[in-house]
């Protein structure tokens, strides 16, 4: 993996911002990024969606024989790809040391803590059972995949269907889902991970952090929680000191976190269940009509700022014309003409259709040659006599 570059600027914003208690995105120290989900027409298929970062997991099973350590138990595997698609500094090949530890890390959290029952894969003991298998697939790298990925594992799992199995004797029969109902996986309980980065030698932690805070941070921690307030996996790495006070207080504020992950994920399988009863085709047509799903990855420093009206305001005014009642826009913003009032001298005069087409030009009155009125008006201006220097003793009269 080609390392993403940190500039000392980023590096010394993010951490300035940090001391006066904000973030680079407007949100607080604990708070969270908004999670989605959307179910695909297969059983197991999840999009998910948290901030700018997208996860598509997807879950598979085929027909093995066991480890012989373990001959009466079904596998689980989870596989981890986070390829030049989420972001541009990963690689293809080979796997880079981030992808392996997020694996490690759902391993741990789903198949170390018996998240699975793998005895109810067991077909024959010793011969054939059951092989699940997990793939995430990073679409966007937006900060705290693990958390992202953790929540589309548990909704992948708690959504999938194996096909049903017959025995006649010493063959047995795999079903399709149009002759027999398939049968879903049996968990034993719903673990999430939640994830908090240190700052300030390990006095301050950001919760569901963004790509350039994991970045900037000192030390990451991760907690596997489920609802029963039991800690599943931990995983801490970083260069910085940790009290275990301070680890035992962020723990008790993810459960509550934990907790309406799980309650997001039993609403979103009960609308899922009532949709596919009623017949109705499911699939992730909704995710592309929100643009929820995007194949590209900008850098940028996502920063909130207020929404202002736009410079040239427009507003509604109702004019009376022919006895109707008619709506006509107008710009806030004067503008004038330019109108000849005497020879040599001109005033300012607001209009309403200055600059909306073609050139500026000079508009002379109607009257200019030889009124009466005009010559008044013009008179009524204070004037100036100026004597010239020669033998004449006429005077010439400027206004001004």
């Amino acid at each position: 993996m080609r390392g993403k570059i940190l500039t000392t600027v980023e590096k010394t914003f993010v951490n300035n911002c940090i001391k006066q208690n904000l973030r680079i995105d407007g949100r607080r120290m604990n708070d969270f990024r908004k999670v989605k989900l959307s179910f695909g027409s297969e059983y197991g298929s999840v999009h998910v969606t948290l901030g700018e970062t997208r996860v598509l997991v997807q879950v598979s099973c085929e027909v093995v024989q066991p480890k012989s350590v373990r001959p009466q138990e079904g596998l689980l595997s989870i596989n981890v790809d986070i390829g030049p698609m989420a972001a541009a500094h990963f690689e293809a090949r080979p796997i880079s040391d981030e992808t392996i530890q997020i694996n490690r890390i759902l391993e741990r959290a789903f198949k170390d803590s018996r998240c699975v029952d793998l005895e109810s894969l067991c077909l024959v003991a010793e011969e054939k059972v059951w092989s699940v298998r997990v793939d995430v697939n990073v679409l966007n790298h937006d900060g705290n995949v693990i958390d992202c990925a953790s929540v589309g594992v548990l909704a992948a799992l708690s959504h999938f269907r194996r096909p049903d199995v017959t025995w006649s004797g010493t063959e047995f029969t795999i079903h399709s889902h149009a002759e027999k109902d398939p049968i879903p996986l049996v968990l034993h309980h719903f673990p999430v991970c939640v994830s908090y980065v240190i700052f300030q030698d390990g006095t301050v932690a950001c919760a569901d952090p963004t790509d350039l805070e994991e970045r900037v941070a000192q030390a990451k921690i991760v907690f596997g929680l489920n609802s029963y307030q039991e800690l599943c996996g931990l995983h801490l790495g970083g260069v910085t000191l940790l009290s275990s006070g301070f680890v035992i207080d962020l723990a008790s504020r993810g459960v509550k976190h934990a907790k309406n992950h799980i309650e997001m994920i039993r609403k979103c399988l009960e609308e899922d269940s009532k949709v596919r009863q009623e017949g109705v085709r499911v699939s992730f047509v909704k995710c592309l009509e929100e643009g929820s799903i995007k194949s590209s990855y900008q850098e940028r420093i996502p920063i909130k700022i207020p929404s202002r009206e736009p410079r040239e305001r427009r507003k509604k005014i109702k004019t009376e014309i022919n006895g109707e009642t008619q709506e006509a826009e107008k710009m806030e913003e004067d503008t004038f003409e330019i109108k000849p009032v005497g020879a040599g001298s001109a005033v300012l005069m607001e209009v309403e259709s200055f600059g909306l087409g073609g050139p500026n030009k000079w508009i002379p009155d109607e009257n200019s040659s030889g009124s009466s009125a005009e010559e008044e008006e013009v008179d009524e201006k204070p004037s100036v006599k100026i004597k010239k220097e020669s033998d004449s003793e006429e005077e010439t009269t400027v206004t001004v």
